[in-house]
């Protein structure tokens, strides 16, 4: 009412499972229909595939880097993990 918002509401988590593939997104690009008195000329619509093209590549390597920023993650938990079962073991 007044702008203030809950700082305990829960937020969505946006995981990699949730995106949408680089392929998914290639097929409503090309599924979409352009009414005949609005058609662009060949050149725009060229230039706007190659744009497509190359977000779908970085897409792409965005994916590749969060799955290898994961694996290390979990790597990373595994030797905490080590470290605190030494530590307690030993004390």
């Amino acid at each position: 009412m007044f702008g203030i918002k809950n700082l305990f509401k829960r937020k969505e988590k946006v995981g990699i499972a949730n995106l949408q593939t680089p392929s998914q997104i290639q097929e409503q690009y090309n599924n979409i229909n352009i009414p005949k008195n609005q058609e662009q000329p060949k050149e725009v619509q060229e230039n706007k595939k190659s744009e497509i093209e190359i977000l779908i590549a970085k897409i792409d390597a965005l994916k590749f880097q969060y799955e290898v920023l994961s694996e290390k993650i979990s790597n990373m938990e595994k030797m905490l993990k080590e470290i605190y079962d030494i530590a307690k073991s030993s004390s």
